[in-house]
């Protein structure tokens, strides 16, 4: 199992990098991370920043159950980076019926130019 998850989203030097802290959850814990954002070109800037937790239901469709964004505004800095924490707290539509409880995690960032670039990741959800 892994203890940390990480997806990448890169662009003309602007790397962000999402972490996620446990890839696994029991009910009652939080979904907490940190997103970093470096770049080596000051030109290319990024308008917001969005992180959804997304259930696939029975007939294949997507449902979006949590969604948190930002734009880059008084973020805490370490070294060259910027980091941004975040903290999702499930409720009742976390509740997943599949057999795997998987959750589709993903990360997308809106550049000023209108570029959007996502990147998906798998966590779990359990239910005690």
């Amino acid at each position: 199992m892994m203890s940390k998850w990480l997806t990448i989203v890169e662009k003309n030097g602007v790397k962000v990098e999402t972490v996620i802290e446990k890839t696994e959850l029991v009910e009652g814990d939080s979904l907490n991370g940190t997103v970093y954002i470096t770049s080596e070109n000051e030109e290319e800037k990024i308008d917001c920043i969005s992180l959804k937790v997304l259930s696939n239901e029975p007939t294949g469709e997507l449902h979006l159950i949590a969604k948190h964004s930002f734009q880059l505004v008084g973020s805490i800095h370490s070294k060259e980076a910027e980091m941004v924490p975040f903290e999702l707290i499930p409720d009742d539509r976390w509740n997943n019926d599949t057999d795997d409880n998987q959750l589709i995690f993903k990360t997308s960032v809106l550049f000023l130019d209108g570029t959007e670039i996502e990147e998906v990741g798998i966590i779990s959800y359990y239910m005690e």
